[in-house]
């Protein structure tokens, strides 16, 4: 099973270094989703990383594929080193409506 990781140069570089081989560096929203089609199409991918701000443009189109795919991939949208502000992770909502209680509260 591998791991794609998708975003600028900036983004993917970290996850490079960190032993990702399956990049695809991405310079806009067009160009991410041409990424996700060609990973789309992939049967032995586990993880997608994708930077947020191209998540956040391609959210229909996500959505529809998150209600398709089945248990693989999990699709991550993590925050690149630009953004501010306080991160919500994406799981904690899924985890608090599972289990009616949110495990992650300070």
């Amino acid at each position: 099973m591998r791991i794609v990781a998708i975003g600028d140069l900036d983004f993917i570089a970290g996850f490079q270094l960190a032993g990702v081989k399956d990049v695809y560096e991405a310079s806009d929203s067009w160009k991410a989703r041409n990424a996700l089609e060609m990973v789309r199409e992939m049967r032995d991918v586990a993880i997608v990383i994708i930077q947020r701000r191209f998540a956040k443009d391609l959210r229909d189109y996500l959505n529809e594929w998150k209600s398709t795919k089945g248990i693989y991939p999990v699709i991550l949208e993590l925050p690149d080193h630009r953004e501010r502000g306080e991160y919500e992770d994406p799981m904690r909502d899924v985890i608090r409506r599972a289990i009616g209680v949110d495990v992650m509260k300070r």
